[in-house]
């Protein structure tokens, strides 16, 4: 279980199809957007080295407890992110300011925490631990040279922190106090709701106004201040930048966390508000992801020896994105199903042994029977169906001008690789490749199609020019020393190699070397007729009864004609 089957275990939003949560190791912080047609998070992924465990920005030791904190932050990113998506409020203040921005972020995360409360109380030591340390790593006041920063950053802590540093003017520490006093009253309104309540969305907006006049009094504003696993994080000023404090420097600010949240204290040490289980869980996250990086960097380079040298600008692994996978496939329905009968039928049919049909005698007891005068007639070794063995590279075209389908190539592809998967049952005999001046591993000959392949197929981008005939040399390379009887690749295009000079001429080259190597080469055209200009077996498809019906029969006349 890597950290984004982690996140989806972990999303108080159970449906994928709800809520698309992606990985994204180039972020610091959490990104959340709740346009489209489903809410989006990006999450940061944290990165375990020999140095340091590093997540949000924060540094912490390489080791068991440093793994354990960052393991709190990210069950605190997912909740907090998570918990948006389920308790949407309209917009609250139509004037865009610094200001305006900071107070309607404000109420939006006191609404998720009041939600959070209500739904999974137990998910609240994340968010208070979260909370604690971001206050923990908060400089003091008087460091804070801005007027609205500092009033800012005093909000943040009495609300979601709840002890508040010192070193604020008197009449600053009224202001805050104020402000403190009426979004209190606003977190009620939102735990009301959360037990079943309507807000009152009126007094929302006329609490927001005040407080977005009131700050406006302390500009200028160069930033908005916010705590790192919140999704409206940006760097910020406000920070020591000092490596975090030990879990025993950040308990009293947890406890006080605990506090804003409305939760009592823990009987114990702070450490007892989390299962060992729930720790653990953390651990596998990061041992399975490490192990995982180690697998993909020996298949990625094992590729990069064997193409050495090569045309394309990388290869890759492409981001994950469960979600897309899952619309997908929800999109070709049964037809995977269907594509998969017609092509064990056929294959059935026409490559069965001839003996099937009247049975293999077994001659010791065919001898005893004739002897002895018997009338036993079961002198017939066990029917079995006799079938062809088969290895197999499907190359899937994501060039930009694939891109102009992208949701309906995707599906197409899923088709064909999930039929793939129940032909060829063991997993090393087949791969699947996306391409375009990029390489991308979908599925390496190492690995079983499962949940992390499914979610590249749904990540893997649209974009760039064609390399086909170099995707083609890939393909046979992963075929060659396979011992299967006949060896096959799928070509899945729209027929436009495109990228550099005579890659037509290239395509025509590869396409005859393979194929005198007794390599098949299927090419299948998405909503064109031009694969037939390249591929000796070709098909075109424009609907899904196409796919159904073409690629099994064209699959079969591949078969067959290089049998004979």
């Amino acid at each position: 279980m890597g950290f984004l089957d982690y996140a989806g275990s972990l999303s108080l939003q159970s449906d994928p199809l709800r809520m698309k949560i992606l990985i994204d190791p180039r972020l610091t912080y959490p990104i959340l957007r709740l346009g489209g047609e489903l809410p989006v998070a990006r999450l940061p992924e944290p990165k375990a080295a020999d140095e340091a465990i590093e997540f949000l920005g924060y540094s912490f030791l390489p080791d068991d407890d440093g793994k354990a904190a960052a393991g709190r932050l990210f069950r605190a990113v997912v909740t907090h992110v998570s918990a948006h998506t389920l308790v949407e409020l309209p917009t609250i203040l139509e004037v865009r300011s610094h200001a305006a921005t900071f107070v309607e972020t404000t109420l939006r995360d006191l609404h998720a925490d009041a939600y959070v409360a209500s739904a999974c109380p137990e998910r609240l030591a994340d968010l208070a631990y979260a909370n604690a340390l971001a206050m923990a790593s908060v400089k003091r006041f008087e460091k804070i040279y801005l007027p609205a920063t500092r009033v800012m950053t005093a909000i943040l802590s009495h609300m979601f922190a709840g002890r508040p540093k010192a070193g604020l003017r008197e009449e600053e520490a009224a202001m805050v106090e104020e402000a403190t006093v009426r979004l209190r009253e606003a977190k009620a309104l939102f735990s009301e709701s959360s037990s079943g309540g309507e807000v009152d969305i009126d007094q929302i907006r006329e609490l927001a106004d005040w407080l977005r006049v009131r700050l406006g009094e302390l500009g200028p504003f160069v930033e908005i201040p916010c705590f790192p696993h919140m999704e409206n994080a940006t760097p910020c000023s406000i920070y020591t930048g000092r490596p975090p404090p030990r879990d025993q420097e950040i308990e009293p600010h947890f406890l006080d966390a605990l506090e804003a949240m409305g939760t009592p204290p823990p009987e114990g040490a702070m450490a007892s508000c989390w299962k060992k289980e729930v720790e653990v869980e953390a651990l596998q996250a990061f041992s399975s992801t490490i192990i995982q990086r180690e697998k993909e960097k020996k298949f990625l380079g094992k590729i990069e020896e064997r193409l050495s040298p090569h045309r394309f600008k990388s290869i890759e692994v492409p981001p994950e994105d469960y979600s897309e996978y899952l619309m997908a496939r929800d999109h070709i329905g049964g037809s995977t199903r269907r594509l998969l009968n017609n092509i064990i039928m056929a294959t059935n049919f026409e490559f069965e042994d001839i003996r099937k049909k009247y049975g293999v005698l077994d001659l010791a007891d065919a001898i005893q029977v004739v002897a002895s005068d018997s009338p036993r007639n079961d002198i017939f070794m066990r029917d079995e169906i006799m079938k062809q063995s088969f290895s197999l590279v499907v190359l899937l075209d994501v060039s930009r001008s694939m891109g102009t389908s992208p949701f309906e190539n995707r599906a197409r592809a899923i088709c064909i690789a999930e039929a793939a998967k129940d032909i060829i049952t063991d997993s090393n005999s087949w791969a699947f490749y996306a391409f375009s001046d990029r390489l991308y591993v979908l599925k390496d000959g190492s690995e079983a199609y499962g949940h992390r392949v499914r979610a590249r197929i749904g990540g893997v981008p649209f974009d760039g020019a064609t390399y086909t005939p170099d995707a083609i040399g890939v393909a046979a390379e992963f075929l060659r020393g396979k011992t299967e009887e006949q060896r096959i690749i799928i070509v899945l295009s729209d027929g436009y190699p495109f990228g550099y000079p005579k890659v037509e001429e290239a395509l025509e080259e590869v396409t005859g070397k393979y194929q005198g190597q007794d390599v098949i080469i299927i090419g299948i055209g998405f909503d064109t007729e031009r694969m037939k200009a390249f591929f000796r077996y070709n098909t075109a498809v424009y609907s899904q009864r196409d796919l159904i019906k073409s690629v099994g029969s064209i699959f079969l006349q591949a078969s067959k004609d290089e049998l004979l």
